[in-house]
């Protein structure tokens, strides 16, 4: 037996969804790094106006939200969603998450050996997506809730391109930029029919992705990238655990914090982490109206040599 609702008994029972790990390390960023956070509440919020506040214009360095802590506390137990390649691990993530959480009021109902105290009293399993992969988009989703979809959503009917085999494409994740241009300008081409020669734009490479111009991978004026890079990312998906014992894959989330930092070169995932954190702290589980976009020196944390200003000062001296 295999299923969500087997895996989410078996280990509120007798195991942990992440043990203690020795804590990540806590590397500062290089420059200024730009990090974006999207977040939806489904469980408070209609899902016009949620697709209202998605669709958003961005917001370039919005003043810091105050932190909003729960009115009454709500007890977790994370478990694993998809995880890309990174130089943490999962259980480190967790932990710097369980930090930040807390501070909203959320609370950790396991012990340091990852066993959960208390599983009939567990309010949410917050599922953890996080690492590095290629995206388009860093927002969160307004379709496709139920846990049967992942960071990525299965693919039912034409929700999704395929674009040769296995490429898929679709507005958030993106995909292959370049074939899907082609296959845009080949069909928008006069006179083009599958079997003709392919049309491409004037230099011969795409020009369209999904009705957005591929011009290069840097900030496009809406505040989102135009074409699919590199991202970091943490993503955690909340889901009530009387929801996910009853209905299985079924199950609503309640909501989403998507946090994400486009790579730089040379630089790791542990280096932007704490950047990210500090970022996102104030919106789990909070609604935010377009894409947050931090990009200024407030992103960042800059650590200056330490300098000797007075020697030799007595007790007094000091006016």
């Amino acid at each position: 037996m295999n299923s969500p609702r087997f895996a989410l008994l078996a280990a509120v029972m007798v195991g942990a969804y992440c043990p203690a790990a020795d804590p990540a390390p806590r590397s500062m960023p290089r420059q200024p790094a730009p990090v974006s956070v999207s977040s939806a509440n489904y469980a408070s919020t209609p899902l016009d106006e949620l697709r209202r506040l998605e669709a958003a214009q961005m917001q370039a360095n919005p003043a810091t939200p105050p932190l909003q802590p729960l009115a009454k506390p709500q007890r977790y137990v994370f478990m694993p969603g998809d995880l890309y390649e990174t130089d943490l691990t999962y259980e480190q993530l967790c932990a710097r998450l369980d930090e930040v959480l807390a501070r909203k009021g959320y609370v950790n109902a396991t012990d340091p050996q990852g066993r959960v105290i208390d599983p009939d009293n567990v309010d949410l399993i917050l599922r953890v997506h996080g690492g590095e992969r290629p995206w388009l988009n860093p927002t969160v989703r307004t379709d496709q809730l139920s846990w049967r979809d992942g960071l990525v959503p299965r693919t039912r009917g034409r929700s999704l391109t395929t674009l040769g085999g296995d490429v898929v494409w679709n507005s958030r994740t993106g995909g292959n930029d370049a074939a899907l241009g082609a296959a845009a300008a080949n069909e928008n081409a006069p006179g083009f029919r599958f079997g003709s020669t392919p049309a491409t734009p004037a230099g011969g490479a795409p020009e369209y992705a999904g009705g957005a111009l591929l011009q290069s991978q840097t900030m496009a004026p809406s505040g989102l990238y135009d074409a699919t890079r590199e991202y970091y990312m943490i993503v955690v998906d909340a889901f009530k655990h009387a929801d996910l014992m009853t209905q299985g894959k079924d199950a609503k989330r309640q909501w989403t914090t998507f946090v994400a930092a486009p790579r730089q070169r040379g630089q790791k995932f542990s280096d932007v982490l704490e950047t990210m954190l500090r970022v996102a702290t104030p919106y789990f589980g909070e609604n935010t109206a377009g894409l947050q976009m931090y990009n200024d020196a407030r992103a960042s944390v800059r650590i200056r040599d330490l300098e000797v200003l007075e020697s030799d000062v007595k007790t007094g001296d000091r006016k």
